[in-house]
């Protein structure tokens, strides 16, 4: 019988025509879903349906990426690896596999090639994923005295809108179960974190899965990491023509505000993505940035209007932590953001 002979997949050298067509798919269709919506009076979406539109608008990464690996796939092989035989000197993941003929290059699985696998080693799988949670908790929560510091948010420890919620709900005054009020709305913040992950990951297969290492792979991770964050910050205009995520804002000025948020955090989301080797600590960061925003509720001033655009993590005040990471991973690039190189036997002898 004979053996197996191992094969290597790796992030292939995708065409530019075919990333294009990945980037215009997405635009299309997030115009598509986010349109109708656009194009409502104020009084008809006061009463739409609105989380089924933004639901809907957040899978058209995904869909765009598997339309794009089936482009993909249909290239040669010494297209998509042929780069790995000329190996330069300064490219060790390159020289690591420039002696193996490109036959012996598969191309990636559909679930590679979007970031849902691999999925081992499992323990370093659930490592980051833990620390993906941690990280954006963390964030989330220190931007708020942050913001009040430096005058920009009406950050109160004492919590009153927390307290006041808290007393309604048990018929009687809080204010000596604060403590463990908090511990079990924490609770409440990671619980649903975890359950809204499958959702949030259909926003990181397409821009950190499958767009990111393609990037990467041709232009270094610095370009990278600025184009995804400008790339998926456009894609969110149409939503912020609708007055999403920074209501009552010009558009101009949301998409402003908009293309720092997807640089600076999408960036941090994409050195997740690449040392776990896949989407998932990503995508449960990701889902901790949506659950976490009650907690702007919690610490501000009782009848204090929070400005989105300065302040939480959704305003600039809220990207200086994750920004100074940020600069910290690319100064150290090489190492931050590796690329993934998998064994696979195959079945055929």
């Amino acid at each position: 019988m004979t053996v197996p002979t191992p094969a290597l997949t790796t992030t292939p050298r995708t065409p530019l025509v075919i990333l294009s067509t990945f980037v215009l798919v997405t635009l299309t269709l997030g115009w598509l879903i986010g349109l109708p919506v656009v194009l409502m009076s104020p009084e008809e979406r006061s009463i739409a349906s609105l989380g089924v539109y933004y639901n809907l608008f957040i899978l058209t990464p995904a869909l765009a990426a598997v339309i794009a690996y089936v482009l993909e796939r249909r290239q040669p092989l010494e297209v998509l690896y042929g780069h790995h035989a000329e190996a330069g000197a300064g490219d060790a993941a390159a020289e690591d596999l420039s002696d193996r003929p490109v036959r012996m290059l598969k191309p990636q699985s559909v679930t590679d090639a979007l970031g849902i696998t691999p999925l081992r080693p499992v323990r370093g799988l659930l490592g980051w994923s833990v620390l993906g949670l941690l990280l954006f908790f963390a964030f989330s929560l220190a931007a708020l005295p942050l913001g009040g510091a430096l005058g920009l948010y009406p950050f109160d420890p004492s919590m009153p809108l927390f307290v006041q919620d808290l007393s309604s709900r048990l018929g009687r005054d809080a204010t000596e179960f604060i403590a463990t009020g908090v511990l079990v709305e924490v609770g409440v913040i990671f619980s649903a974190s975890v359950l809204g992950v499958f959702l949030h990951a259909g926003i990181e297969m397409g821009w950190r899965g499958y767009l990111f290492p393609r990037l990467q792979l041709r232009w270094g991770p610095r370009a990278a990491v600025v184009l995804t964050g400008v790339i998926s910050g456009l894609w969110y205009a149409p939503l912020l023509a609708a007055g999403f995520f920074y209501d009552q804002t010009p558009v101009f000025q949301a998409l402003a505000l908009m293309l720092g948020y997807a640089t600076i955090i999408g960036g941090v989301l994409a050195w997740l993505r690449m040392q776990s080797g896949s989407i998932w600590p990503a995508a449960f960061a990701q889902s901790m940035i949506s659950a976490a925003a009650i907690l702007h509720f919690w610490f501000a001033s009782a009848g204090v209007t929070v400005d989105l655009r300065q302040a939480t993590l959704q305003g600039f005040s809220g990207w200086i932590l994750p920004g100074l990471l940020l600069i910290g991973l690319l100064i150290f690039a090489r190492r931050a953001f590796p690329q993934q190189t998998r064994q696979k036997t195959p079945s055929g002898h």
